[in-house]
């Protein structure tokens, strides 16, 4: 679990997040496979959570193919800009000074009103769909964190339970130690004098 890689090349169930059934009953049938593989991935991850790999997720990834997904992405790319702001906000106040001054939208500027009031319908539109694809990806992100957080899990479980053995080894160990020791000392003890006292008589006979 040292590396990280990205979350392209996933397969269909996790790309369903980013699928737009058509009916009620394709939604439906939808999350129960998502659901379903989200299960399988969690009991894959269970057996063996030492091969998870933990996976990178950004917005680039729930990006869409079609036309309208590469209009969409360029309006939200647009409207989004700094630079797009900067010039509105530049012209609105420009449009104030010259419209009074050159008296083609005086007070209180209906001609700027009205522009201004045009794209907002198409703005907030866009600005949904912009939600929409944060949404997509927030929750692949989950879904990742989720499966990484299943196998971070079942390793710290395996990690205690090779804590409680060796515990259980020690224990054992220090019984032997406070029990049986003591006893097989005084035995050592006793017949190494029995062997110096056999040394010891026999030595001055011979």
């Amino acid at each position: 679990m040292t590396g990280t890689t990205t979350a392209t090349g996933q397969d269909p169930a996790a790309l369903a997040a980013g699928h737009k059934p058509a009916t009620f009953a394709e939604a439906v049938r939808a999350n129960a496979e998502a659901v379903a593989h989200i299960r399988e991935r969690a009991a894959k991850i269970r057996q063996a959570p030492e091969l998870h790999t933990p996976k990178l997720v950004i917005s680039d990834h729930v990006r869409g193919t079609s036309i309208l997904d590469k209009i969409a992405d360029a309006v939200n790319r647009f409207c989004g800009s700094m630079y797009v702001f900067i010039g509105i906000t530049i012209g609105i106040a420009a449009w104030l000074i010259l419209g009074q001054v050159l008296r083609f939208d005086p007070l209180p500027w209906p001609l700027l009103l009205t522009l201004l009031n045009l794209p907002q319908l198409s703005i907030m539109i866009s600005l949904q769909v912009s939600a929409n694809r944060a949404q997509t990806a927030s929750d692949r992100r989950a879904i990742a964190d989720h499966e990484t957080l299943i196998a971070l899990h079942e390793m710290s479980k395996q990690q205690i339970d090779i804590l409680h053995g060796q515990d259980q080894v020690l224990a054992l160990l220090n019984q032997f130690a406070s029990k049986d020791m003591p006893g097989m000392q005084h035995r050592i003890a006793d017949t190494t004098d029995k062997i110096l006292a056999i040394v010891g008589s026999t030595g001055p006979a011979s």
